[in-house]
């Protein structure tokens, strides 16, 4: 099966058809251009739609297919190209659900014997199928002639089966379409196998999955095409803000049969079931580059409704097909798409997990926040009153501090022994007489000084001009007696200027010791002020921090009053709900014990016949 869903158009010039082969395909070649010019051909050689009410039309091909079918092992691993080339040229209607069958090996489905069980299980999908059911089918044409409820049954059953057996799928409202189609040509157990291969080998149910991954890749690499292949119209796409998602994501959900007309639709489907999603892209492609001129001159909802009704191609779905393969699609270039789109991908889940990764986080810190504003809730009150006593008390205490503070500074202004200006002023007095006189002594000892030198002189001048003289010794004795009085006013001169000098260090130390005495009474005043101001500043602060804690308090008790408001609401409400149940639940045993007396009383035969109707 895997090797038919091979993207070439044809047999490979590598494998060399049989002589048979080649005398198939000539015949085939000729009915095809005999029919082609025959104007009173009954059928075409695609074949009709098969559906179990429309009547078998048989043409050549049955004999083809006939072999095909017979044949059918050796044709699906040997002759895929061939396969491919008749399935493009059109299945015979009565022929297509054998050869869908054969193409997704629905034969071999080992839940099979399981549908009945599946059936029977419970399905929690069911509720949403029928509401799907009651609106697409009046409005689809695919459904128009089986909108009875004999007919609508078999498509919620094969529905609600593979919801029941692939539940991490589920239900998908694309599926709609394609089980339907299904039904048209088949049994409903056939069908739900054929339903079962699709979604396991043709990708439909990667496409179904709820985080959409397959179908955002498959999205890209159309997106990627348009882009390519139609730059004008993607341009167009891109300035309306029309994104490729928006019609594209349903051709791919449902293979375009909610878009083409059944003619078109049954052959885009046969090809899918032989080659896969390709055909998709290809009749994508196809038809945004037939509408393109029409296109570029809507808006968006213009373009929704002209992609969305495909009904032009109901009539020539060869053309259809004929204009799908002439796209250029490019298998390597799918798979470099891929390549990028899962990278992106990665990305961006790299990205996502991150964000979940702190959006969890923020969600953990909301929870604790919310935990530690519930416990704060509770103890802000107490605390917000310990704070309270707390400030009220600090403050105090600073009071206090202040005014021993201040009664400090007084008393050691008034105990403290600085001299004032007077006594500074009569030191200085002092110590200047003190130095005058110094400097008069000084005077006078100089004096005397050099009026003894004169004294010796004279004696020395004496004794040398008059020594033996009788008369020169009375004047020598008076010049002696002079000289030791000098001497001893010298002596008692420079006593009385070593008491000067000792009274004038005296003053000088006490000034000394006056001056830093007054310099550390200064430095003492001023600390205490700096304590002074410090000790206002802190009570300013304590005195801010009262009225901070005293707004808390207010604002808090106003909480409090406010939730108390709205508890008493709540409770009067539920008081008046509970008031309202009561009497709902009175009146209803009072109807319950009506209903039950009425059912006691004897059955009339008026009663009795309406029971019987």
């Amino acid at each position: 099966m895997d090797s038919l869903t091979t993207p070439s158009l044809s047999p490979s010039p590598g494998s060399r058809l049989s002589a048979d082969e080649m005398k198939l395909l000539a015949k085939l070649e000729e009915q095809n251009r005999l029919l082609e010019t025959d104007s009173k051909s009954l059928c075409s050689v695609n074949g009709v739609l098969g559906s179990p009410t429309s009547p078998k039309t048989f043409s050549f091909d049955d004999d083809i297919w006939g072999q095909v079918i017979k044949e059918w092992d050796e044709w699906s691993k040997r002759k895929v190209g061939q396969i491919k080339v008749l399935i493009r040229r059109g299945v015979p209607a009565h022929l297509r659900p054998v050869v869908w069958q054969l193409l997704c090996d629905a034969q071999n489905v080992a839940v099979r014997q399981r549908y009945s069980d599946l059936l029977k299980s419970s399905c929690p999908s069911e509720t949403l199928i029928r509401r799907d059911l009651s609106r697409i089918l009046p409005q689809h044409q695919l459904f128009q002639k089986h909108q009875d409820a004999t007919c609508q049954e078999p498509l919620l059953n094969v529905l609600k089966a593979y919801s029941v057996l692939d539940r991490e799928i589920g239900y998908c409202q694309g599926s709609v379409f394609i089980v339907g189609l299904l039904l048209t040509q088949m049994a409903e157990e056939e069908a739900f196998c054929v339903f079962v291969r699709l979604m396991k080998d043709f990708r439909m149910r990667e496409l179904y999955r709820s985080s959409m991954v397959d179908l955002g890749c498959c999205i890209y690499q159309f997106d990627s095409m348009i882009q390519e292949q139609l730059p004008e119209l993607h341009s167009h796409f891109q300035t309306q803000g029309f994104h490729t998602s928006m019609f594209s994501s349903s051709w791919f959900l449902n293979i375009l049969l909610s878009s083409l007309p059944i003619t078109a639709a049954m052959r885009t489907f046969d090809i899918f079931m032989c080659e896969g999603l390709e055909i998709v892209f290809r009749i994508g492609l196809a038809v945004l580059h037939m509408k393109q001129t029409e296109l570029i001159k809507l808006d968006i909802e213009g373009m929704m409704n002209c992609l969305q009704n495909l009904e032009s191609w109901e009539s020539d779905p060869d053309g259809m097909i004929e204009a799908a393969y002439q796209i250029n699609y490019n298998p390597s270039r799918m798979k470099q798409l891929r390549k990028e789109y899962t990278s992106i991908k990665t990305k961006e889940m790299e990205e996502q997990e991150e964000l979940n990764g702190l959006s969890s986080e923020n969600k953990h810190l909301k929870h604790r926040l919310d935990i530690l504003e519930k416990r704060c809730s509770e103890k802000m009150v107490s605390q917000l009153k310990k704070e309270l006593e707390k400030s009220l008390l600090n403050a105090a205490r600073s009071q206090n501090a202040l005014k021993e503070m201040q009664a400090n500074i007084l008393q050691i202004e008034e105990s403290s022994a600085v001299p004032d200006e007077d006594s500074v002023m009569y030191l200085q007095t002092e110590l200047i007489s003190c130095r005058l006189r110094e400097a008069v002594a000084l005077t006078e000892l100089k004096e005397l000084k050099q009026h003894i030198k004169d004294m010796e002189k004279k004696l020395q001048r004496q004794q040398v001009h008059g020594a033996g003289q009788q008369k020169v010794s009375s004047a020598q004795n008076d010049l002696q007696v002079e000289l030791l009085s000098t001497r001893l006013k010298e002596a008692l001169t420079q006593a009385a200027l070593k008491e000067s000098r000792h009274r004038l260090l005296q003053l000088q130390t006490e000034n000394k010791i006056h001056s830093n005495q007054l310099k550390r009474t200064e430095a003492h005043i001023n600390s205490q002020r700096d304590h002074l101001q410090e000790l206002t500043s802190l009570n300013q602060d304590l005195c801010s921090q009262l009225q901070q804690s005293r707004q808390q308090f207010s604002a808090v008790q106003y909480k409090r009053k406010e939730k108390q408001d709205e508890n008493m609401t709540i409770i009067a409400s539920l008081q008046k709900q509970i008031t309202e149940l009561q009497n709902q639940i009175q009146s209803l045993s009072k109807c319950t014990t009506s209903f039950s007396q009425s059912t006691l009383k004897p059955s009339t035969p008026a009663s009795l016949e309406h029971n019987d109707t």
